[in-house]
């Protein structure tokens, strides 16, 4: 599929609220695969209820990640991350994600400067620089000393070739059907469809299934190691 401006906005809206959970990447192969829940509406019948997918990314030149506090009025220093598995044990010992918004995460030309930093943790495959970029991040927290509460600010960038979207079990999902389950959703949304009602959203929610269970236990992806 051509890469063009109408597909990165419709991969933009494909991406818009959905919940980043885990990232592996895989060096040899130049592939990384991040874990997302997604607002997904099917053409016929009620919200899936399994929003979990895969994002395979191909031909990564590079990923970068960048974890600080996020404090009351600012962003603190980059924390280091000593590695993909310190990254894994870091989204393991979150008991919260909230979802990315912005619209913006393909190909972004103005990142700002919070993106400009030496990041927690780099990883390269030495292939030229890739074609495209990914931008992705999620406001967290987990439990802190005594009563407190630690919130952070985890946010990467993929540099690629291509990507193709799974589901939780492999099954490729085609890009088109990606991006025509989140439309219909905002669309539905729009029109007030009945299908998103709250009591239908609360509904979904309550047995949806999900990447983790916050608050501790790890994530397997379908075929893959950690």
């Amino acid at each position: 599929m051509e890469w063009n401006r109408q597909l990165v906005d419709q991969v933009d809206l494909a991406f818009n609220e959905s919940t980043v959970c885990g990232l592996f990447f895989d060096e040899s192969a130049a592939e990384a695969r991040l874990l997302v829940e997604v607002l997904a509406l099917p053409e016929v019948g009620p919200i899936d209820r399994d929003p979990r997918r895969v994002v395979v990314f191909s031909g990564v030149s590079s990923v970068e990640v960048i974890l600080r506090a996020d404090l009351p009025d600012a962003l603190g220093p980059v924390q280091p991350l000593e590695s993909m598995d310190a990254l894994e044990a870091f989204f393991a010992s979150l008991e919260q994600a909230e979802a990315m918004y912005g619209w913006s995460f393909v190909d972004v030309d103005d990142v700002g400067d919070d993106w400009n930093v030496t990041p927690s943790l780099g990883k390269r495959t030495g292939r030229q620089v890739a074609a495209h970029t990914f931008h992705w991040f999620t406001e967290c927290g987990r439990p802190g000393s005594g009563d407190g509460r630690e919130r952070y600010c985890l946010q990467g960038v993929i540099n690629f070739d291509a990507l193709r979207v799974e589901r939780a079990d492999s099954q490729l999902v085609p890009l088109e059907t990606f991006v025509a389950d989140a439309r219909r959703w905002w669309d539905a949304l729009e029109r007030r469809d009945a299908r998103l009602s709250a009591a239908s959203q609360r509904d979904a929610q309550a047995g949806a299934a999900r990447w983790r269970a916050w608050g501790g236990e790890s994530v397997m992806v379908p075929g893959k190691a950690p």
